[in-house]
């Protein structure tokens, strides 16, 4: 999916997530659109091997590459490393929280520790980005943030307690951060990614439940490049919410307009991967 050269030259994103997956797709498409770019995630190593991949994309002379090793779920860190991005010249247009993380399992098996971690990566991470540059951004009165939730913050799946619980608290965060922010100049955009061919999704496989494998069957994941241009496409039209994929399209339709005839196909669905588990015994 193209998208347009200028709309986006000589514009900065920061990305959060920014050295691999999804968060590093999104920056190689707007490299390639003559945008900069300030990329984020903790490991220092990846992040200096995300911007070698990215410096050969550049076209302008006026394009940078900047990292920022940084756990964003780490606020006196996040202060320091990212104040100096507050000041007007160096203020970013585009924002795109994508990092993030999920541990699938059966709910009982799955530890404590593991729900508030990932509450905290995916939910607080991004508030806490947001309320870092939100002064900043109305001050100036115009900017983006993009927030990446899931089809898991859509539909509760089978084994993603932890994760959907996450995914749905950054879909209602960014639901009302869009009603308060448009009338201010700032756009706020939701994304819903269905499985996306990721590290993230192919560590993850190793805990998902039987069912769970059953349930996705033969989907294919689909392209972190491919969900980052539809992304990038959908902000630069100030779409409110982003549904890479047709698939996920007509997923989010459905659990958006059938109701709760929603849960007895979900329902029929477990019940179905539950009879393959119990005829493999």
């Amino acid at each position: 999916m193209a998208t347009k050269h200028l709309d986006i030259n000589d514009k900065t994103a920061l990305i959060t997530g920014g050295s691999s997956g999804i968060g590093l797709a999104i920056a190689k498409q707007f490299v390639k659109c003559g945008g900069s770019v300030i990329l984020i995630a903790r490991g220092e190593n990846k992040l200096n091997q995300a911007a070698e991949i990215l410096k050969p994309l550049c076209s302008l002379r006026t394009q940078t590459i900047e990292v920022v090793p940084l756990d964003v779920t780490d606020l006196e860190a996040l202060t320091e490393k990212l104040t100096p991005y507050l000041d007007l010249e160096r203020l970013p247009n585009f924002i795109f929280n994508s990092a993030g993380m999920s541990r699938p399992g059966y709910v009982e098996e799955i530890p404590l520790d593991v729900f508030k971690t990932t509450m905290d990566l995916n939910y607080h991470g991004t508030v806490n980005i947001v309320k870092h540059f939100l002064p900043a951004l109305l001050d100036r009165g115009s900017g983006a943030i993009v927030n990446i939730s899931s089809m898991a913050g859509v539909i509760g799946v089978f084994g993603y307690t932890a994760y959907s619980g996450s995914k749905f608290a950054v879909r209602g965060f960014s639901d009302a951060l869009r009603c308060e922010l448009k009338p201010k100049g700032i756009q706020v955009t939701i994304v819903y990614p269905p499985d996306t061919d990721t590290p993230q999704l192919a560590w993850e496989a190793q805990y998902k439940p039987y069912e769970t494998h059953v349930i996705a069957g033969s989907d294919k994941a689909i392209s972190a490049d491919e969900v980052a241009a539809e992304i990038l496409s959908g902000v630069l039209v100030r779409k409110s919410q982003v549904i890479p994929g047709s698939e996920a399209k007509f997923l989010h339709w459905a659990a958006t307009h059938m109701g709760g005839l929603i849960y007895p196909i979900m329902d029929f669905l477990v019940s179905n991967a539950r009879k393959k588990k119990a005829s493999r015994k």
